[in-house]
């Protein structure tokens, strides 16, 4: 069991220092390899557990469209032993089901990339093999965070503004899709449509 003075941030390093790679598995009927959620979950658990550290998902926000489910939220990373010190981690998921799976698929897919990002893990097919993909692969700008949501989220609701026009004007899908770096220009951007209407 983890030192009870190791803060949260202290048994998060300490976990990473005991994994440090997930190989890919190919399902019957899939045509390509996946990590899933139950292969993450099974390699950090007993780590987490080790060193003292839960985790939960919180702040969510859902969509549905059709059979496709769409969640942003945080996965709380916390102190068994002092329930204030903990870190958000901001993720989101899609589920596509045609019964009643997308919010479960949803929800397991962001729990799933959480894990894999706050504890830095590398996934590939060969352990042997793993290779440096970045370089291929565009960087995505960090989204803003549930508290940041909510408050825009207040504000097209105060202002009584129609969220398919903020969305147009953000020039994004859903709300929780907006750059943490545009959330300044996405506060003046509905002061400036609030104006308008007014006037």
């Amino acid at each position: 069991m983890a030192e009870t003075k190791l803060n949260i941030a202290q048994r998060i390093s300490a976990a990473m220092n005991d994994v440090d790679y997930i190989q890919k598995e190919k399902k019957q009927g899939m045509q390509y390899t996946i990590v899933s959620h139950d292969a993450v979950t099974s390699k950090v658990r007993p780590i987490l557990h080790k060193h003292g550290i839960v985790y939960y998902p919180r702040d969510m926000h859902v969509n549905q469209s059709g059979n496709r489910t769409e969640a942003c939220f945080n996965v709380r990373f916390e102190n068994i032993d002092d329930r204030t010190d903990f870190i958000d981690v901001a993720t989101f998921g899609y589920g596509v089901d045609g019964q009643d799976k997308g919010p479960g698929k949803a929800m397991s897919y962001g729990v799933k990339y959480a894990l894999l990002k706050v504890l830095g893990l590398e996934t590939g097919d060969d352990p042997d093999a793993v290779q440096d993909e970045r370089a291929d692969h565009e960087i995505k700008p960090a989204m803003i965070d549930s508290a940041q949501i909510s408050d825009l989220q207040g504000m097209i609701e105060g202002f009584g503004l129609n969220l398919g026009d903020v969305l147009k004007a953000f020039n994004v899908p859903r709300i929780c899709d907006v750059p943490a770096e545009h959330y300044s220009n996405a506060v003046k951007i509905l002061n400036k449509l609030a104006d308008k209407k007014i006037q």
